[in-house]
């Protein structure tokens, strides 16, 4: 089986390299191409790819933007990419992180065997000793993350993904309605179509943390808004006093902000280790209250509820 690797790209000129290097050192004794996906780069990026032909089987730009019109997200990349795609199965990564050496051929073994297959992360090499997880080894080190509302489906980041072309063409594009949980959607939407995900902890991916404290705080807060978003989307009901009970959860997350912030100021180990995770869920809460401000109603009524979306994937369960 044909492997087609899609690599979004807007403005990466910074990272780039690193994540085509790494990629020149894959094999996969099935075939493979690399896709890479313009989405409007204004930067040196795209000549940085222009380099690496002759270096990557296949290798290929598309254009993922027309200019003069808004700039579409990474879903609307992933998707610009598979339809320039000859492969029988697609393997996502992106411009930012590096995947490990035999990154390919796991996700192609274990393409062979399951529909939609997801790679292991590791957020330690790629980072500063503070960026690292406070708690544990991070965000899909260790297996899937399991959503804590019902009904407890999976998770995972689309930076891991490997999709077969038939599950892709059953369940459809990446939503563009989701601009940062696309990947989110694109489970839940699987699990709801009776399609299982399967961790491939061979498939190791070096995932790229946020290096500011201002863009820790945006990424969480639009990943809380977003988040949201779709549990609203899938007909998760409000609950009673949602809004102040997510403006007393803000307030209670004050005094440990205090401590990571004096114990980074006295330069204390795990002070800025602590002030970084503290940023990120702070902007979590913050975007999720942004919704909550917003009458999510309003999300629910424009995209249709579980019900509709049951409806709408129980045709696919014959075709996986």
């Amino acid at each position: 089986m044909k492997l087609s690797v899609i690599l979004p790209c807007f403005n990466g000129a910074q990272t780039i390299a690193v994540q085509l290097d790494a990629l020149t050192g894959q094999h996969w004794p099935g075939g493979w191409e690399v896709i890479v996906v313009n989405n409007g780069s204004t930067d040196m990026s795209m000549a940085i790819v222009q380099a690496y032909r002759g270096r990557l089987p296949g290798l290929r730009i598309v254009q993922a933007h027309q200019p003069g019109t808004s700039r579409l997200g990474v879903p609307h990349s992933y998707n610009t990419g598979i339809q320039a795609a000859t492969g029988g199965a697609f393997v996502f990564c992106e411009a930012d992180d590096e995947v490990a050496p035999g990154w390919l051929h796991a996700m192609g073994s274990a393409l062979a065997g399951h529909a939609f297959v997801v790679a292991r992360l590791d957020h330690r090499k790629l980072n500063a000793a503070w960026l690292h997880p406070p708690y544990g080894d991070g965000y899909q080190s260790a297996g899937l993350y399991r959503m804590p509302q019902p009904p407890h489906f999976f998770s995972a980041s689309a930076c891991g993904f490997g999709l077969q072309r038939a599950l892709y063409e059953a369940l459809g594009p990446l939503s563009t309605d989701f601009p940062i949980v696309h990947d989110g959607e694109y489970c839940w939407r699987a699990q709801l179509a009776g399609q299982a995900i399967h961790f491939a902890p061979e498939a190791l991916v070096y995932y790229r943390e946020k290096s500011s404290l201002v863009a820790r705080f945006r990424q969480g807060r639009s990943w809380g808004w977003d988040t949201t978003r779709l549990h609203y989307h899938q007909g998760q009901p409000r609950a009673r006093f949602a809004l102040p009970r997510q403006l007393i959860a803000l307030a209670r997350m004050l005094p440990a902000g205090a401590r990571a912030a004096l114990l980074w100021a006295l330069r204390r180990p795990q002070g800025r280790t602590l002030i970084a995770d503290w940023v990120w869920n702070a902007g979590w809460a913050a975007g999720k209250l942004k919704l909550l401000v917003e009458k999510p109603v309003a999300v629910v009524q424009r995209h249709g509820s579980a019900a509709a979306s049951a409806a709408d994937t129980s045709s696919l369960r014959n075709t996986l």
